[in-house]
């Protein structure tokens, strides 16, 4: 896999984490980890696939991914290409129509998030670009134009409660952490799953298991591992691994071709065209899958 990195401009930056053009020179089947955010994704080359128990079904070629709790398997044809925007944890409502939280758990088309000439649109602009610059400044125009149709604003508390989730998904309590922000529990998770698609709880889950992948590169000792990413002990951890992975830790690790935000080895590109470094390395296997 061939992934490209693209830092959003200033007027998106505090909105988006990034921009990934993404290719895949010859067929590939990959483990998707659950992510953080809403994703958008626009294909310009080739077809991918949703792997399932009834069989393959296909991906819209312009699509809007929720939160989910469990790994989904991709396969994408050889010469697929995708432009991929990976929002922030609690901004899709800036530029997504209707409630957040019907988006848990589903891949959809984008048309059903927003109005569909403007999909089509969007995803015309993408096909016919020319070279990634052009595909990305695409995507660009297209959450500049949805930023702009109405009013939007953060919600202070949902911030707050994200980056407490994100600094420790193991050791927050949902209770302490709503009374900390003068919330009851049911107040915090209606206004979490308004601006997140997610509660809490959930986004919580999905971050430490992401931890917990990423410290296992390393081949710590699973009960260290448990413990350090806050999960009760061993056992807690491989079930965990079971039912959103598909396979024990070790097996998973060892046999899985799997992907996560920010892959090692991707090229990342500012808006000006500069070439930098990834910010952080999470990558499993290898890069993401188209």
């Amino acid at each position: 896999m061939d992934v490209r990195r693209f830092t959003p401009g200033p007027a998106l930056s505090a909105l988006v984490r990034a921009f990934e053009v993404i290719e895949a020179p010859a067929e590939v089947e990959r483990t998707l980890v659950p992510e953080p955010a809403v994703i958008l994704a626009f294909r310009y080359a080739g077809a991918s696939w949703l792997m399932g128990g009834r069989g393959a079904c296909e991906t819209p070629a312009a699509a809007v991914t929720g939160l989910r709790l469990r790994a989904r398997r991709m396969r994408t044809a050889a010469g697929g290409g995708v432009v991929v925007a990976k929002l922030r944890e609690a901004t899709a409502g800036a530029f997504l129509d209707g409630p957040l939280h019907r988006l848990f758990e589903e891949m959809l088309p984008l048309s059903a998030v927003v109005p569909p000439l403007e999909a089509e649109r969007t995803l015309g602009e993408v096909q016919t670009a020319p070279d990634d610059a052009e595909r990305v400044g695409a995507v660009e125009r297209f959450l500049l134009r949805r930023l702009g149709r109405r009013a939007w604003r953060p919600d202070p508390a949902v911030d707050a409660a994200v980056e407490a989730i994100l600094g420790d998904p193991g050791g927050v309590r949902i209770a302490a952490l709503a009374a900390s922000l003068g919330l009851s529990i049911d107040g915090l998770e209606r206004r979490f799953r308004r601006h997140v698609g997610a509660s809490p709880k959930q986004l919580a889950s999905i971050v430490r298991l992401r931890q917990a992948v990423v410290a296992a590169t390393a081949r710590p000792p699973l009960g260290a591992l448990a413990a350090g990413a806050g999960y009760y002990d061993q056992a807690h951890l491989s079930r965990q691994f079971l039912a959103r992975l598909g396979a024990a830790p070790g097996v998973f690790l060892s046999s899985a071709e799997y992907c996560l935000d920010e892959p090692a080895g991707a090229q990342t590109t500012g808006r000006g065209g500069e070439r930098r470094r990834p910010r952080t390395s999470r990558d499993g296997r290898g890069p993401a899958p188209a």
